[in-house]
Formats: structure tokens, sequence, C-alpha cells
């Protein structure tokens, strides 16, 4: 038995989930309830948009599902965000430990030289009485980020980098992410983006051939020294097309995703000057030149980066292919080879968990404690977001950073809203801001 759905053509239904996915699952679920089948070039399913049924999705054993050949296609054959089974496992299982705990620390201090690199931006600004489009800082902040952490401090032509990275992440069309229906050769966005991702891989492949041609000892702590060192149990190691793929994945997951969230977050604190207040105190008590870690470790910090997550997800959902039926809520079973989305962006922004949902109110985090099905901006089960410890101790540099450092104000009355990207969402315009001037409170610790 399936849920109630629409029963217009899977095009139409694809068109309307990229172009506008947040009014139309909003309308979707209003009409249909917390389950409803769907028609996609990605596949048919069923979406869910309630916690309680996402937790049984993320909660099944983790052979129960395979990733979404759209993935495949994007991200290449041997990205961990593409494998499944037992390769999924391994790679996992290698990959885990290299994005959590310790390793996520040995990177602070680079992602804190990183965002450092472009604070005279705001001091520019501040001088010419320009505005700033804070995407377009924080889009240059996680790129260098990802320099730094993933090839290394001084490893690599910057300029060639930036243009090769770049040239990857305008390739992302939103036009090649509704399904593979229009991966073909006579379709423009997919030329253009095969194009970058074939420069991508060229790169790719010279700096990994310098860098093993150093020998076994020199490969470095960054994340393709990681990588390239790395063995699975079977003691082999990942041959150069594996290391491009899960380098791509990081690029467009690690780059994208961490700009945009930084945007969000500075607009939605500047939208609430008392949570603003209360973050910049914070941030003030720990002296004018605080350590990287001492910032992760700020808890009103957290909830304000957890709250710009839920209220503006970067991903609005998560597909999964069945590999076998699988029953859901008791009353509804997917088919074998049919797909299961989780609905993330809706279950954010249930009032049934999150009072007022519409509300930028990060005391929230505070107060309660959500559960990993409530709160899921990363994803969840086998296949949550590898990346996720990375990206938020980025975010928290970043926003400590840029917020305590300048007064700014927002350059326009009218709200922002998300559009897509490509896979992401992100705001519209950018999130234009105006700098006054450096806070007081800075020059004064600095001075003393």
């Amino acid at each position: 038995m399936l849920p109630p759905g629409p029963r217009t053509p899977a095009l139409w239904q694809t068109y309307r989930f990229v172009t506008s996915p947040e009014a139309y699952m909003r309308g979707l679920h209003k009409k249909y309830g917390d389950a409803i089948r769907f028609s996609s070039l990605a596949g048919d399913g069923i979406a869910v948009f309630e916690a309680g049924l996402a937790r049984e999705v993320f909660s099944a054993p983790a052979d129960t599902f395979e990733a979404v050949s759209l993935i495949e296609s994007l991200f290449g054959a041997r990205a961990v965000i593409a494998v499944s089974g037992d390769r999924h496992k391994k790679l996992r299982k290698l990959l885990n430990p290299r994005f959590h705990g310790a390793q996520v620390k040995a990177f602070l201090s680079a992602m804190q030289r990183a965002v450092r690199a472009h604070l005279d931006e705001f001091d520019n600004a501040a001088e010419t009485k320009r505005v700033i489009v804070m995407t377009d800082v924080t889009q240059a902040m996680a790129l260098d980020v990802i320099l730094e952490t993933v090839f290394g401090e001084g490893a690599l032509d910057r300029n060639t980098a930036r243009a090769v990275l770049l040239g990857a992440i305008k390739g992302f069309s939103p036009a090649i992410v509704g399904g593979r229906t229009f991966h073909k050769p006579w379709f423009p966005p997919w030329r253009r983006f095969l194009r970058a991702r074939e420069a991508f891989d060229r790169w790719v492949e010279t700096i990994v051939r310098d860098r093993r041609a150093r020998g076994a000892d020199a490969l470095g702590d960054d994340v393709l020294g990681v990588l390239l060192s790395a063995r699975y149990d079977d003691g082999s190691s990942m041959d150069d097309v594996e290391v491009s793929d899960q380098l791509f994945t990081l690029l467009l997951a690690g780059h994208e995703t961490s700009a945009i969230a930084m945007a969000w977050c500075i607009y939605y604190l500047l939208r609430n000057p008392e949570a603003f207040a209360k973050l910049r105190a914070e941030l003030d008590a720990l002296g004018p030149d605080p350590t990287p870690e001492s910032i992760t470790k700020l808890r009103y910090l957290d909830a304000s980066l957890s709250e710009t997550l839920r209220i503006e997800p970067i991903v609005t959902d998560v597909l999964r292919v069945c590999r076998e039926p699988f029953t859901i809520g008791g009353r509804w079973t997917v088919p074998k080879g049919s797909n299961v989305a989780v609905m993330l962006a809706s279950i954010l922004r249930d009032p049934r968990v999150f009072a007022e949902p519409q509300r930028f109110r990060p005391e929230r985090f505070l107060e309660k404690k959500f559960s990993a099905s409530e709160f899921l901006p990363f994803g969840g089960g086998a296949r949550r977001c590898l990346g996720a410890a990375f990206a938020e101790a980025e975010l928290a540099i970043a926003v400590a950073e840029i917020g305590s450092r300048w007064e700014i104000e927002l350059a326009s009355t009218e709200p922002e809203r998300a559009i897509r990207r490509n896979v992401t969402m992100g705001p519209k315009h950018g999130v234009r801001i105006r700098v006054l001037g450096r806070r007081r409170r800075v020059e004064i610790q600095a001075a003393s």
C-alpha cells in the first residue's frame, strides 16, 4: 500500500521540486499528510515529512538502502556518497576517523588562518562605503579553508587551484540535479559540468602524482595526505580515481554548504539584535585573540549555528533507494527499487517539534536536546554527512571572526529568500551588508 500523492507527470513534479522546493513540498504536505507518493526523474517513491518516520528510515540497517544513481552520475562512481553495500561500509570505516575528534582539531588553526586571510575585505568596505555580498566573501573563505585543510598550506599555486575549484562549482547547475534524464551530451549544462569535472580530475591527477613522488613518509597530514596514506583492512589503498571522487565530493559538500551557512547565520543575527548581542558578549569574554578551539566550545555560538541550519537548511532532502520492500509507518510499503525521501527542511520547520518554527531563536537549542531524527541538517543514519564536525568547526570560526570585529548592518530591508543553487539552497541576493567600522570593544582589547 502506498500513501496518496500528486498524479502530475514526473517531469513536472521534478521541475517544481528543483525550482521551488519549499513552497511545493509545503503544499503537498498540507494536502496529503506526513507521507506522500511522488514521481520524479530520479525515480518514484515515498516522501516522509515527520520525525518519527525519518527515524524509521535512518535507523534501518545500513544495507536496507543504496544510493540513488543520480549521485554516482554527479559525484563519481567511487565517491563515498555514491557507493553502497560493503563498499560503503568499508569506505565509511576508513574515512570516519579522518573527519572527527582529534583530526578535526588538527585542522582548526588552518581554518582560522584561511578565514582571517579575507578579513581585510571588511575594512576596505568600511573605508569605501561599499556594500558587501556576504556569499562572495564566505565562498572565498570556504574555498581557502578547503585549500588549507585538504591540500595543505603553501603546497599549491593558489590562483590555479581557485580557478579549477570555482570552475567545478560553477559547472554544477540546478538544471542537472533533478535526475539523469538530462545527463546527455546534447544538454549544454551537462556538457559544461563534464568539462569542469574533467579539468578537476586532470588537476587532481597532477597533484596526486607529485605527492606520491615524495614517498610514503612525505604524504602530509592534510586531507589529501590522509586519503593517500589510508589503508583498508586488507592493506590496500585508494587508487587515483577514488581519491579524485572523494575530493570532488569534499569540494562541493565542504565549500558550498559552509559558505551559504556562514552568510545565513550573519543574516539572521543582524535581523535579531538581541541574539547578536548575546553572541558578541560570549565572544568578547574570550579576549581579543581567541584560539580556534575555544571558539568551537562556545554554547551560544553553537546554538546560533544550529538555529541557522534549522531555519535555513542548505540541503532540503535526502533520497535512498530500497534494496528490498521497505515498510514505513506500519502502513506503507515502498517497493524494491523505489525511493524513500526524508524531507529534511519540512522536519526542521515542523511546529510539532520546533515551536514558532519561522522565528530565529538559538535558545531553543540550550533549553532542549533534540533527537537525531528531529534536528537533521546533515541527514542521518549510515549516510549522515561525513564532514559534519568539520563543517560545524569551520562555521563557528568564520562567524566568530566576522561577528566579533565589525559593526555591520543589512544593506536592504527586503527579506532574503532561499533559491536553488545546485543541490543546495542559498540566499537569492547573497546577504548584502554594510560595514560601519571596527567594533570599539575589539580596539580597546587589542590596545591593551
